[in-house]
């Protein structure tokens, strides 16, 4: 018995400025749209020729709850060539696709109808049953309702095999989380060491959580995080345990640096920056991060001629964080330091009656950053 675990492939995720030039169906869209929509198709390719026992998502097939006609029309196109090739899919809705409000609908009414295509998403636990696989999926849902049917992942027999499926991430590892506002957690207990295999999804590196559990990663790379990371599915062989990562194809993406220019004049800092890169960036997601930048130096940067350095780049983003100098004045005995340094010195100074001191110092403390943030 073999089966496919993909996950977060975000189909209809659009990023940056540039289109796709290339003629070809998708000339003129988005071109981090299209790379979703590729990577996808070369994902069903990849299991046309492979031909498993099932194919389980899980959760993240749309970028949004709301996917544009285009990117439901291209699921579908998809999910028709696994239906007539008679290889069964589940598909659990991640957080991606989970609306706030249960009356707004789910996208994922649209493939009730097509033969051998399961979608998972009405907030509750089902159980695919699947010849010899039974498939037991909880899909993303808010509040407490995601925990308490947590139980409901454990062998039941009837079936040969049992698989669960989760979107989630994993208390104890912050690593596995990506820090989305409604993002679910699942205590490592509930990963059950009797299922023959639990199919995670939400993490969007591929890793091996336990003997019987692994994230498979996301089809695409969607942010500088996974800038490293290889894109791509897994396909388990539940008799034997084994699981295979097969790799896709994914837009490259670069992060270079970081650049200290804390002792760099512009000269020095442009010389510095050609040196970065002075590579192959052609079709590449370039960003470029420059440390400890003095103001003057920034102000001096000629910024039209560092993008025209990456002209090749699908995108180019030079990050500069900017160095926050103390100002000192010395007038006698006094002297004047960062804003953030005053204000908490004058609070200490100035008698406040019946007001909570620490709870002022708090407060400045955030509106004076956020300026300072605003101002650069």
């Amino acid at each position: 018995m073999r089966i496919v675990h993909v996950a977060d492939t975000h189909l209809g995720y659009s990023a940056y400025r540039k289109v796709c030039d290339e003629d070809s169906a998708f000339k003129g869209l988005n071109q981090r749209e299209v790379d979703t929509y590729r990577s996808f198709e070369a994902f069903v390719d990849q299991v046309l020729e492979l031909r498993p026992d099932a194919v389980l998502h899980s959760g993240d097939l749309f970028d949004a709850v709301r996917p544009s006609n285009r990117a439901l029309s291209f699921a579908l196109e998809q999910l028709v060539r696994l239906s007539e090739a008679d290889i069964p899919v589940v598909l659990i809705a991640g957080n991606h696709s989970t609306p706030r409000i249960r009356e707004t609908g789910s996208a994922f009414r649209l493939f009730e109808h097509l033969p051998g295509i399961y979608p998972v998403y009405r907030g509750a636990y089902e159980r695919i049953d699947l010849g010899d696989l039974a498939v037991h999926a909880i899909p993303h849902t808010d509040g407490e309702s995601f925990k308490e049917q947590l139980p409901c992942i454990s062998r039941s027999g009837g079936a040969r095999y049992e698989v669960a499926m989760l979107h989630a991430g994993v208390v104890g590892f912050k690593e596995f989380r990506m820090n989305e506002f409604n993002e679910q957690i699942v205590d490592s207990c509930y990963l059950r060491d009797e299922m023959d295999y639990i199919a995670l999804g939400h993490y969007h590196q591929h890793y091996d959580v336990a003997p019987n559990a692994a994230y498979s990663g996301s089809t695409e790379r969607f942010s500088f995080a996974e800038s490293g990371q290889a894109k791509g599915f897994l396909e388990v062989d539940l008799a034997s345990g084994t699981r295979k990562f097969m790799e896709l194809p994914a837009r490259p993406m670069i992060d270079l640096g970081p650049i200290d220019a804390r002792r760099l004049d512009a000269t020095s800092l442009r010389a510095e920056i050609e040196s970065h890169l002075d590579r192959d960036l052609e079709g590449k997601i370039v960003r470029l991060v420059v440390k400890n930048l003095p103001r003057m130096t920034y102000e001096a940067l000629d910024f039209r001629g560092l993008k025209e350095l990456a002209a090749g780049a699908v995108h180019f983003e030079p990050r500069f964080e900017i160095e926050r100098e103390k100002i000192s004045i010395q007038a006698g005995a006094a002297t004047i330091n960062s804003l953030e340094h005053e204000f908490v010195s004058f609070l200490q100074r100035y008698p406040i009656e019946g007001v909570d001191k620490d709870s002022i110092r708090k407060q400045g403390l955030k509106y004076l950053k956020r300026g300072l943030e605003e101002s650069d």
